[in-house]
């Protein structure tokens, strides 16, 4: 019987759990079925005859792994819809996130150059610029003449921000003030490049997934599917960068 189901299933990979749970599931129902046979008065090798006729055959084997593949395929499209999905919700992010951070450009400079011409101390213009947004976690203030610190302060929470954070720089009346901000271009990067690896990953998935059910899964495809991906993370990376510089 052993061989006649490893025959049924040549075509299928038997290292595939779904393959040694269909040739189980196949074994135990032949077994059942020439008991049943057994029982009715047909010999034993009368009885395996007509329970492998009835099963059907490399026909209806064929049939059974053709619908495993099916599953399989659907599976790997729904890992890669999904992966697919993330990445354009990371790059609507991503733009959104250059166009806010291009508005509190200007929200930033305005709390700098009209705290420094309003306020009569120091620690009044930091103050000012502090409370102005809340993306402002810290102030340094400088005289440019002779580069001597003035006066700086943060907010307590100011240390936790130091991935999404950006200094920016003003100089006005002989001040260099120097605000450190929560940079909505640098989340956006890091929400991009998160969705981008995700995509990467399940996109991966598919591939394999694909490459085996057409049996043409080997060292070179996987190495030509790894490179095409990481060409794209690279072009995608490169992308982030230059908007950062931006």
């Amino acid at each position: 019987m052993d061989e006649y189901i490893d025959e049924l299933y040549q075509s299928a990979d038997p290292r595939l759990q779904e393959t040694i749970e269909l040739k189980e599931e196949t074994r135990t129902h032949l077994e059942q079925s020439i008991q049943d046979l057994m029982i009715k008065g047909h010999s034993e090798s009368d009885a395996t005859r007509i329970a492998f006729n009835r099963f059907g055959g490399a026909e209806q084997a064929e049939s059974i792994i053709h619908m495993m593949q099916i599953q399989q395929n659907r599976f790997a499209k729904q890992l890669l819809q999904i992966g697919f999905s993330i990445a354009i919700v990371s790059i609507f992010l991503f733009i959104t996130s250059i166009v806010i951070g291009g508005r509190y450009d200007l929200v930033f400079a305005d709390a700098v150059y009209l705290n420094i011409v309003e306020s009569s101390t120091d620690e009044e213009m930091s103050q000012a610029i502090l409370e102005t947004s809340r993306l402002i976690h810290g102030v340094t203030i400088s005289d440019y003449s002779n580069s001597r610190q003035v006066f700086s302060e943060a907010k307590r929470w100011s240390g936790a921000v130091g991935l999404i954070s950006n200094e920016i720089s003003y100089l006005e009346n002989g001040l260099l003030v120097v605000i450190d901000v929560i940079d909505p271009r640098k989340i956006g990067s890091f929400l991009l490049l998160i969705g981008l690896t995700i995509y990467l990953v399940l996109s991966m998935v598919w591939g394999v997934i694909n490459l085996h059910i057409n049996r043409r899964l080997n060292v070179w495809s996987l190495t030509l599917l790894f490179l095409l991906n990481v060409l794209g993370y690279w072009m995608a990376n490169q992308l982030v960068s230059t908007e950062k510089e931006d």
